[in-house]
């Protein structure tokens, strides 16, 4: 009886109210569904700083992280440029210590790796993080919960004053047709039915054709929104960070509420059916034209609230990559001296200790640690200054500008030689010691795409003019030992070394020796490297012959 009665009940339930059921049931599924998914994420982000691991991140060489960057450059006449971020290989050193929660995070990381003024990792707030598990777990929540926007552009809002469609209010009357339809019963059902489905359909198609014109620009909007949002959160934590007054932007918070995403939601039915609804009334074109007017009319006020955002992030992801080094150090101010440092990508790098008093000119065979160790120096200087950390027991220095010509190829598109690119490259560094006020130069090999004449005469010019530059710092490697001899009186020569073992193999020790290398090995590793046993017989004839010539 009790299961008759139920469906009697059911069967002469109004229509309306059956609908209305099924959609309650579904939204309060779709709520379950969403508050285990949040439940189980947060349940690992309290796992990642134990194992040292990342939340999930999308991968693909089609990802950028330069567009904040790039709105800066052009304005900053201090920065990492490419040829440096290329020889230094920093794209490398990012994804080491990308530990990120959201894009913001990933973008302010890169700016600050590309050494832009005002952008670092706040100490204090690493050490907060690193020592306050409770602290650290809820700024990593807040973190999650915005997430990453897979190649957003939010922080153009923050920078670029760009002409916009403009809103038209006719567009209100418009999305209240499906509800205005409904009149047109009064003239018959077939004309109320034909009516409220023309009505869908118009609104619904304009709706669409919004969203596929503006897709992007309406997914960085909102995530723009939630940025805001974030920030107000992070700073609401007590003893996160030292107080910030930042300025207020209105409707913030309720616009956060209306911006439903189901780009990492598509099995979340109560959402897609949300998002339908909102597309029945053109709810995300009204949204999306008043957030963009806060947002046009609040652009410094965002910048700020960005950056809160990615220092977080970025603080966080610089705590965790310190736990995973051997050591660190916090830099400190004085003259170039180092202890115990060595490369952050080598699994098992050699440490070396360096003390500077002049121009520094190496000398030493191939493959025996001379551009791995000017590296070793130029990447500290560039992570001391970006994230207030080194890779070494002492570091001290005083802030500059870095500059490096290492790793030249032939720019082909360009037309260019080896030798052509080499010229441009040094002639960027000859131009920026003329207008920064501190340089560290990094050159290797100098102009080892010419004869050896025109090099060596061209090499003793161009490193004069450099060293002559009293604020700068000046480390460049050579094959040609007749350098050292010319410039003995103004340059400091240090060297690394090989060995031969019993099984008459070269072994390297690459640490680094004060003074001028006298060993050569380009004919031995020919000889390793299986070479035609008469090649190199030939060869170290020839080479005996140029000895004895004085050539």
């Amino acid at each position: 009886m009790v299961k008759l009665y139920f469906t009697e009940s059911w069967s002469h339930m109004p229509l309306w109210m059956t609908y209305s059921m099924i959609a309650l049931g579904t939204l309060i599924l779709g709520i379950a569904l969403a508050l285990n998914d949040k439940y189980r994420r947060n349940k690992k982000i309290k796992n990642l700083w134990a194992h040292q691991s990342i939340l999930n991140r999308p991968k693909g060489n089609h990802i950028r992280y330069n567009q904040y960057y790039d709105y800066f450059k052009e304005d900053s006449a201090h920065h990492i440029d490419d040829v440096t971020w290329n020889d230094l290989d920093l794209d490398r050193v990012f994804h080491r210590m990308n530990y990120n929660f959201t894009s913001v995070g990933e973008e302010y990381m890169y700016a600050a790796l590309r050494n832009i003024n005002n952008h670092f990792a706040n100490e204090s707030l690493m050490q907060t993080i690193s020592n306050h598990k409770s602290l650290r777990e809820k700024i990593s929540f807040i973190l999650a919960d915005l997430g990453r926007s897979t190649n957003n552009n939010a922080s153009r809002f923050a920078f670029k004053n760009k002409s916009y469609k403009q809103y038209n209010p006719l567009m209100i009357l418009v999305s209240l047709l499906p509800f205005l339809s409904i009149f047109s019963f009064a003239f018959g059902p077939s004309i109320g039915i034909f009516t409220v489905i023309f009505a869908i359909g118009v609104v619904m198609s304009l709706a669409m054709s919004f969203k596929s014109k503006a897709e992007l620009l309406y997914s960085d909007l909102f995530y723009a929104v939630k940025i805001i949002d974030t920030a107000n959160q992070l700073l609401k934590l007590k003893q996160s960070h030292e107080a910030v007054n930042l300025p207020k932007i209105r409707s913030i918070k309720f616009l956060s509420y209306l911006m439903l995403s189901d780009d990492n939601n598509e099995m979340n039915i109560a959402l897609q059916l949300i998002n339908a609804i909102k597309m029945l009334f053109m709810t995300d074109y009204h949204i999306y034209h008043y957030a963009l007017r806060i947002l046009r009319k609040n652009q410094g006020s965002f910048s700020e609230y960005y950056q809160v955002v990615g220092q977080y992030d970025l603080s966080y992801s610089v705590a965790m990559y310190r736990q995973t080094l051997p050591y660190y150090a916090l830099p400190e101010t004085g003259s170039l001296h180092t202890e115990e440092i060595y490369h952050p990508l080598l699994t098992q790098p050699v440490a070396n200790d360096y003390t500077h008093h002049k121009s520094v000119l190496l000398t030493g065979s191939n493959a025996s640690g001379k551009s791995t160790f000017m590296k070793t120096i130029a990447l500290n200087i560039v992570l001391a200054q970006a994230i207030n950390t080194t890779t070494s027991e002492v570091f001290r220095y005083q802030p500059g500008s870095v500059l490096t010509s290492m790793n030249l190829e032939d720019s082909l598109a360009k037309g260019d030689s080896y030798f052509i690119a080499e010229i441009k490259s040094i002639k960027r560094i000859i131009h920026a010691i003329e207008h920064y006020p501190v340089t560290y130069i990094f050159i290797d090999e100098i102009l080892r795409g010419t004869n050896t004449k025109e090099r060596i005469s061209s090499a003793t010019a161009i490193l004069n003019h450099i060293n002559n530059n009293k604020n700068t710092t000046l480390f460049a490697a050579t094959h040609d030992i007749e350098l050292t001899e010319i410039l003995k009186d103004t340059f400091d020569f240090y060297y690394f070394r090989e060995h031969l073992t019993e099984d008459n193999e070269i072994e390297f020790d690459y640490t680094i020796r004060k003074g001028i290398t006298t060993t050569s090995n380009a004919i031995e590793l020919m000889r390793i490297h299986n070479y035609p046993e008469y090649i190199y017989h030939d060869a170290k004839q020839q080479l005996a012959k140029l000895k004895q010539l004085n050539i």
